[in-house]
């Protein structure tokens, strides 16, 4: 199984009322979607209306002109929902970055809320419990742990200096009551590391990229015979392309795809050159076909003419 690499940039899962949630702009921006089309998906999913009610909020933010710009807020089972369907690679690389914030924020809340009030460690004067504290020191470790080695410490320090910038006192004194906004907070903080370029793909051993023109040519025998043997550069039109049996081309772009690059943009510039030679080749089609009719036409009335050739008072 080929392994997924981590996403690049931060997802956005955030506290509201209590409840951990992302929204349809965050889903549509990782995805690579219109969010339009995220907010038809979203109306048209085949759930029950109880399951929508609790799982997908319509909210609205000011848009262009002042004028709203509506979107949906979705908890973890409606953002699991909604991307069951998301297929492909770089999808599921965005599908487990959210099931990770949606554990980490999880995890923090419950490690801060204890289920048993009597075994619940009493509030340091004015400020967090002990679970809270670990909670939101458990957070900010996993937020570093999957950073670079040495850029763990400044974002920890980050993280840190973003709480006492927020609540104006160490993680400590923070008002328990004020413990999910703060949770919050660590949870949708950029951290330098995660905006990192990804790694190249990793690939073992040698690709087999070896595409000589000889083993072009031989593999398309009927095709270049308009190959000049003087000159090392083949003259071959564009019908010889169109009707040629194998691209070394697309087959090259097969095997770095395959090996776990990206270059789908490299692809379909290829197939717009196909396509476009393709209408070229239509277009010029039509005219030889056209050309050719003139001329039958010339000649029938050439003959035509011929009939009177000797009769008296005409000239041909």
């Amino acid at each position: 199984m080929n392994a997924i690499a981590p996403a690049a940039t931060p997802v956005l899962v955030e506290l509201v009322d209590g409840q951990p949630t992302t929204t349809s702009l965050d889903v549509a921006a990782h995805f690579g979607k219109r969010h339009d089309t995220v907010l038809r998906a979203i109306r048209q999913l085949d759930c029950s209306p109880d399951f929508a009610r609790r799982n997908f909020a319509e909210c609205s933010r000011p848009g262009a002109n002042n004028k709203p710009e509506p979107f949906f807020r979705l908890t973890r089972d409606g953002f699991t929902f909604l991307c069951m369907g998301f297929t492909g690679k770089e999808a599921a690389k965005w599908k487990e970055a959210y099931i990770n914030a949606f554990n980490e924020m999880e995890l923090a809340l419950k490690a801060g809320t204890s289920a048993n009030p009597k075994n619940s460690p009493k509030s340091l004067p004015n400020g967090l419990t002990t679970d809270q504290q670990d909670a939101l020191k458990a957070l900010v470790a996993a937020r570093i742990e999957t950073l670079p080695e040495l850029e763990r410490g400044r974002a920890a320090t980050r993280c840190w200096s973003a709480l006492k910038s927020k609540f104006g006192c160490g993680y400590k004194e923070i008002a328990p009551e004020r413990f999910t906004e703060a949770v919050s907070l660590v949870a949708r903080i950029v951290l330098e590391g995660e905006l990192l370029e990804p790694e190249a793909p990793k690939v073992v051993g040698r690709l087999d990229i070896d595409y000589p023109i000889e083993d072009w040519k031989a593999r398309n025998p009927q095709q270049f015979r308009h190959d000049n043997p003087n000159s090392p550069d083949l003259v071959v039109g564009y019908g010889d392309l169109l009707s040629s049996d194998y691209s070394p081309c697309c087959d090259l772009l097969d095997k770095l795809h395959n090996a776990g690059y990206r270059v789908d943009g490299a692809f379909y510039e290829l197939r717009s050159y196909q396509n476009l030679m393709l209408q070229m080749d239509m277009a010029i089609r039509l005219m030889v076909g056209n050309a050719r009719q003139a001329i039958e036409g010339f000649e029938q009335d050439r003959r035509r003419l011929q009939k009177f050739v000797g009769v008296k008072g005409h000239k041909i």
